[in-house]
């Protein structure tokens, strides 16, 4: 759900017009025109500030709390945003909680927290959940954001090095169709390679990046597993030559 979703069905539970609404908010000393509650509840504006979706709420008979965490969402950084959008309602609810519990103290989905924090019920849920839900996150790599921060964590980690030189393209393109843990391994197995100095035939060029990551790491394969390849393609020449 989105925050102009969950608002637009406060507003119908309320059998409220947006005119009585943005009267009913006048009336509490703030300002939000029907103009601006219809962009609000189609999703046409950034949602409201927390003062508003306090007083929307009472009107409403709705709930701050999840106006406010709704909002954020929409707000956050596209792999909090991810995560987030994922929560049930029980999740949502362990957000709340922490957020009432720890005010104005920063909350770490993945990363290091204050010991209050990470040992906490409801953390620990949160917690668990978002481990889960990154490796999903980092497989897909649909997300343009993330992909341009790995691909800069990765030039001023591995830019010095020629492997990374020579196939940044490759590697760039691997990230953007098969996401972050796929790239690791590219990248592991052009390191193990370049160690090895294991180099293509200079005319011989492959176009899909699947296939040139597999014929690289061919030669790390295991004499038994080599001999079964040999077979399967002594067994396609003779198709070929029947």
């Amino acid at each position: 759900m989105k925050y102009a979703e969950l608002l637009q069905s406060y507003i119908e539970q309320s059998r409220l017009t947006l005119d009585e609404i943005s009267e009913k908010i006048s009336n509490k000393g703030l300002s939000a025109s029907k103009q601006y509650l219809s962009k609000l509840q189609n999703g046409k504006t950034p949602p409201a500030s927390e003062k508003l979706n306090s007083v929307l709420a009472e009107i409403l008979n709705g709930d701050a709390d999840k106006l406010d965490f709704f909002a954020y969402v929409e707000k956050a950084p596209d792999l909090v945003k991810f995560i987030l959008s994922n929560f049930d309602e029980d999740l949502i609810d362990s957000f709340i909680v922490l957020s009432h519990r720890f005010p104005d103290r920063t909350i770490n989905l993945l990363g290091e927290n204050d010991l209050d924090i990470s040992e906490s019920d409801e953390f620990k849920k949160i917690n668990h959940f978002a481990q889960k839900t990154i490796f999903n996150y980092l497989g897909n790599g649909q997300s343009n954001s993330l992909n341009n921060e790995i691909t800069q964590l990765m030039d001023k980690q591995l830019g010095h090095l020629p492997f990374y030189q020579k196939n940044k393209e490759m590697i760039t393109n691997h990230l953007k169709e098969y996401g972050f843990n796929s790239t690791l391994s590219l990248i592991k197995d052009l390191s193990i390679l370049n160690t090895l100095n294991i180099e293509n035939e200079e005319n011989f060029t492959i176009s899909d990046p699947e296939l040139y990551h597999w014929y690289q790491t061919l030669p790390l394969s295991g004499e038994k597993k080599l001999r079964k390849l040999r077979a399967i393609w002594e067994m396609m020449q003779d198709d070929d030559n029947e």
